[in-house]
């Protein structure tokens, strides 16, 4: 849980795999809407840049301080360190990196719950942009809160709702004529993993509160 000042977003992140069935495999070769296809993630390239990025101090691991400047790196950081050593190591990323391969997921089901003030608000816009380490694999995706205060994400270029596996920053742009301070914008400190073995998990809820200030 965060906390940041004044006034507050609530953001309730829940994550369920996006499945296709055989019915839309068909309407895909049928001329229906194209069937999404896996992004093509350079492991070894983007664990790398990861690396040149967040690991500042050049000693061959992104720890607790550099974490700090990496939020989806430290969203996901117990699951990526799986020696349990508190940092993180290119070979660390670059084996979580090669996972989404494994699992087989085009997109993944992505929504958030939002509240302003404790309200649920209309057309709070919020985008998902890929970390710079991704290497452009992966597209932005952005949503805007309906009236129950569900967004609901879609990624650039795709027909189907969802979200490509990697790893994102959140943005809380603006809801109305308001945008929200660079802090909560452009220089952003939420950051989320996408992947198929993160649904269930604790990590995927969190609660922001956000500062118009």
């Amino acid at each position: 849980m965060l906390f940041l000042n004044d006034t507050f977003i609530l953001i309730r992140i829940f994550t369920f795999a996006l499945v296709f069935s055989s019915v839309v495999l068909l309407q895909g070769c049928g001329g229906g809407p194209a069937v999404p296809v896996m992004a093509r993630i350079d492991a070894v390239g983007s664990s790398k840049a990861a690396m040149d990025e967040y690991d500042l101090n050049r000693d061959g691991f992104i720890d607790q301080s550099e974490l700090k400047n990496a939020p989806s790196l430290k969203e996901a950081e117990k699951i990526i360190d799986t020696n349990n050593d508190g940092k993180l190591s290119q070979e660390e990323i670059e084996q979580r990196l090669n996972k989404y391969a494994v699992q087989g997921m085009a997109l993944i089901s992505f929504s958030c719950s939002v509240a302003m003030d404790g309200e649920k608000k209309t057309d709070i816009e919020v985008e998902m942009v890929p970390e710079k380490f991704m290497l452009d694999a992966i597209k932005p995706a952005k949503g805007k809160s309906d009236a129950n205060g569900m967004v609901r994400f879609k990624q650039e270029g795709q027909q189907f709702e969802g979200v490509q596996p990697g790893f994102y920053k959140i943005k809380v742009i603006k809801v109305g004529s308001f945008t929200f301070p660079a802090r909560f914008n452009e220089n952003t400190t939420i950051g989320k993993e996408i992947a198929l073995d993160r649904m269930g998990r604790g990590g995927d809820s969190f609660d922001i509160r956000v500062s118009s200030k």
